[in-house]
């Protein structure tokens, strides 16, 4: 006849509690290697994104909020647009922008994944995803919103004040260079205070009567 060993209930609990104790670490573990992996995931991705999105920013504000503008002359380095071209009106919106930095780092930077949104809010760029993304300390909006006031002033204006224009970039914050020849005025407006990687935020745009 064959012996039954029964083990002592203070032994089944210990054993009980081990095993417990056991399966709780090794959880413990693999969450902290999940969170590991998707903050190394995630870190990667906001460094990839890093350097492509300041040039994304400030090639689109160097293009007058475009990327690749449909009317434009060039001009040095930059292709200013048109804002108006003799009764053409062609100003950007914001989302333009939005469109024109996201545009430039699917052509630019497609190694860092084609799940990139650009966010324009406050003082800052946001480019990435809502968990993994690089921040870039620029006004954009700011910027855009005093080149698009110049232009108001400017685009039915048959005389340059150059008085008026000093006061205008004072009360901006900008300096204005001014390319006029012609039928064709192109202004540049170089935002000193605002800087990406040591470098001014440049934004132009032209009217051509």
């Amino acid at each position: 006849m064959r012996k039954r060993f029964y083990r002592p209930k203070d032994e089944l609990k210990k054993l009980l509690v081990i095993k417990i104790a056991v399966c709780i670490v090794m959880l413990i573990i693999f969450f902290s290697l999940l969170v590991a992996y998707y903050a190394s995931h995630l870190t990667d991705k906001a460094n990839c994104l890093r350097g492509p999105a300041r040039d994304a920013v400030l090639t689109v504000c160097a293009n007058g909020g475009y990327l690749s503008p449909a009317s434009f002359v060039g001009y040095h380095s930059y292709s200013v647009p048109f804002y108006k071209d003799k009764d053409v009106e062609n100003v950007p919106s914001m989302e333009d922008v939005k469109k024109g930095i996201l545009q430039y780092l699917k052509e630019n930077a497609p190694e860092c994944g084609d799940d990139i949104e650009v966010r324009i809010k406050g003082d800052d760029v946001k480019v990435g995803s809502a968990f993994s993304h690089t921040t870039i300390d620029v006004d954009m909006k700011e910027i855009y919103d005093e080149a698009v006031k110049l232009y108001t002033k400017q685009k039915d204006t048959s005389v340059i004040s150059l008085a008026e224009l000093a006061r205008m970039a004072k009360e901006g914050d900008y300096i204005m260079q001014i390319n006029a020849n012609n039928d064709t005025i192109l202004y540049l407006l170089s935002f000193t205070e605002e800087e990406i990687g040591g470098i001014p935020v440049v934004y132009s745009f032209g009217i051509r009567r």
